[in-house]
């Protein structure tokens, strides 16, 4: 939808320029924008379905009233889980207002999505495709698009040392702590991210839980979607403590609840996959740094455009080791020295 909108801006610019006067808005067509990820971690599903818009004018104003992007009548969509074209079940989506959209070029704080429903889990099956229904009451079109989903894969380093519990050590050197994964099947483009849990306490003995995250690896790409692929990232054991010292919050002293002590908790390795049709559609929109501006259009949506597609979420999560929480401690973060708990 951003895309559409910032296309359409860019061309009003160009039309402006010129000395016959065109009206761009003579002729307006019905186009449905899509966009849903379908994710088999998740219990709920969420799909955004919106419609394209024209107007004389600032295109940004119109991207931020809601009665611009947004059907009135409430569209029928399914989804539908198919086995060899087979229909297996067919799940409704009605909808729904989410009240916390972030600050940006469409209405907010809140939007109208289409979803599966708090109260009704639905677990998917990734032996199965999807395939999104979309029917206009008003007019009779009907929009659809089928996805497979991202299958399971593994995480084969840092290793698991206990089942229960695993820890694992940084050692205060150059030397790389890496990363593993085999690539799953039907996944194409892989984001690692890792998270550290801590617990402060400040100087009322009152305790908060915090999370940072380091974000900042890029991307990754397996050669094909069929799975099976090792594939890894690494970074310096100097470059953990680096990042937790910059990252945790400083607290000034002279505030009454000033941070006396921090705690380290767990520390989570997430890696994210992505579709192959989800990298493509990521590849064509990204920014150009060519001076021919035109951008080709990519959609999996059958008379709309936009993007129906599936990502899988994997964790494996460790505790740090006796070792590492004593060269914490050495940080300026007021971490605690196990060897004084």
């Amino acid at each position: 939808m951003k895309n559409i909108t910032l296309i359409l801006a860019a061309v009003t610019l160009f039309l402006s320029s010129c000395e016959t006067d065109f009206d761009v808005t003579a002729e307006w067509e019905d186009i449905t924008v899509v966009y849903g990820l379908l994710n088999q971690n998740d219990s709920v599903h969420h799909v955004k379905i919106n419609k394209a818009f024209l107007g004389e004018g600032n295109l940004m104003e119109y991207a931020s009233i809601q009665d611009s992007s947004t059907y009135q009548t409430e569209l029928e969509v399914t989804l539908k889980e198919l086995d060899n074209s087979n229909v297996v079940r067919t799940i409704p989506l009605d909808t729904t207002t989410i009240t916390n959209k972030e600050e940006g070029v469409f209405y907010h704080p809140e939007q109208v999505i289409y979803t599966t429903g708090e109260d009704n889990k639905v677990f998917l099956n990734d032996d199965y495709e999807y395939r999104i229904e979309i029917t206009n009451p008003e007019t009779g079109k009907v929009i659809s698009a089928t996805t497979y989903l991202v299958k399971e894969f593994s995480i084969n380093k840092p290793l698991l040392n206990s089942q229960f519990h695993p820890t694992l050590h940084f050692p205060v050197n150059d030397n790389n702590k890496e990363v593993e994964w085999t690539s799953a099947e039907n996944g194409k483009l892989y984001q690692l991210v890792i998270h550290f849990s801590f617990t402060e306490v400040d100087r009322q003995g009152d305790s908060t839980h915090r999370t940072i995250h380091w974000e900042n690896f890029p991307d990754s790409r397996s050669i094909d979607s069929d799975g099976g692929e090792t594939m890894r990232k690494a970074f310096k054991n100097d470059e953990f403590y680096s990042w937790v010292e910059e990252n945790v919050p400083y607290e000034d002293p002279a505030l009454e609840n000033e941070i006396t002590e921090r705690y380290s908790g767990a520390l989570d390795f997430e890696i994210t996959v992505a579709s192959d049709v989800f990298d493509t559609y990521m590849e064509v929109n990204k920014p150009s740094n060519s001076l021919i501006e035109y951008t080709p259009d990519f959609t999996n949506i059958n008379n709309g455009t936009g993007l129906f597609s599936s990502r899988y979420q994997k964790t494996r999560t460790f505790y740090l080791q006796k070792a590492t929480r004593v060269n914490m401690a050495l940080l300026d973060a007021k971490f605690v020295d196990p060897n004084t708990e």
